[in-house]
């Protein structure tokens, strides 16, 4: 059963709203085992690269660095006369890192999504084509900006410098060397493009055709008001048991 991609744009906004209402410990861990749940039904990959595991410890490095400074609440850990973690600090320690895994599970459940159909299902929710555009220029180019980072590190790597033993008197000087022909590049191809836009008429009509097109099904719908259902009656109990 295919599942258009404005049913999972709703879920995965609905997921990600509640994970920034709510602050609760329990809450979030509810809404997280139920995002798993249905990234599980929607048949999407659960597994985690070298880098998603890399940003998540950092992610919770930096989390529990921030908890340390939360005073209130029992002291868990004291050196000397300072407090440097409370129950209320870990407490929201945690609740950061859920709300977190939260915004990321429901982003996996859009990465599957094919690019031209969550496109198109931006324009048929009205929205101006320049915006829709825009996105798929960042989806487009992430990739290739990434890659023009990675040359010009390559660079100068190549002509001797090693970044990780530079001078502090350097680092400008080095960082400036590395940035100022990457925004070059950048703007060589955003002039470039400008013009191929220009050339093929970008803007001329007010509206636009697809070749693609998308259209939702009765298991749409019915998965829809599903949805809708189960978050107001989560949000209820919600507001009744915390």
């Amino acid at each position: 059963m295919k599942i258009d991609v404005r049913t999972k744009m709703l879920i995965a906004a609905i997921f990600s709203l509640l994970a920034l209402i709510y602050h609760q410990v329990p809450i979030l861990a509810s809404l997280l085992l139920l995002n798993i749940l249905v990234l599980v039904l929607f048949r999407v990959p659960l597994k985690v690269g070298g880098g998603l595991k890399t940003l998540l410890m950092m992610y919770g490095t930096l989390t529990f660095l921030q908890s340390l400074f939360v005073k209130s609440g029992e002291p868990l850990l004291i050196v000397g006369n300072m407090y440097l973690l409370t129950t209320d600090g870990l407490y929201y320690g945690i609740s950061v890192i859920l709300r977190f895994a939260i915004l990321l599970m429901s982003g996996l459940l859009l990465m599957r999504c094919p690019v031209n159909d969550l496109l198109v299902a931006l324009a048929k929710m009205k929205l101006p084509y320049e915006i829709v555009f825009m996105v798929l220029l960042g989806i487009r180019f992430m990739p290739m900006m990434a890659g023009e980072i990675q040359t010009t590190l390559n660079h100068v790597q190549l002509r001797g410098v090693n970044l990780r033993k530079v001078y502090k008197k350097k680092v400008i000087r080095v960082y400036l060397s590395i940035l100022l022909p990457l925004v070059y590049s950048i703007w060589q191809k955003a002039e470039k493009l400008t013009i191929l836009l220009e050339l093929r008429g970008f803007r001329r009509y007010e509206t636009r055709e697809y070749y693609r097109e998308i259209a939702m099904g009765k298991a749409d719908y019915l998965i829809m008001g599903l949805t809708i259902c189960l978050t107001v009656s989560f949000v209820y109990i919600s507001k009744m048991y915390w």
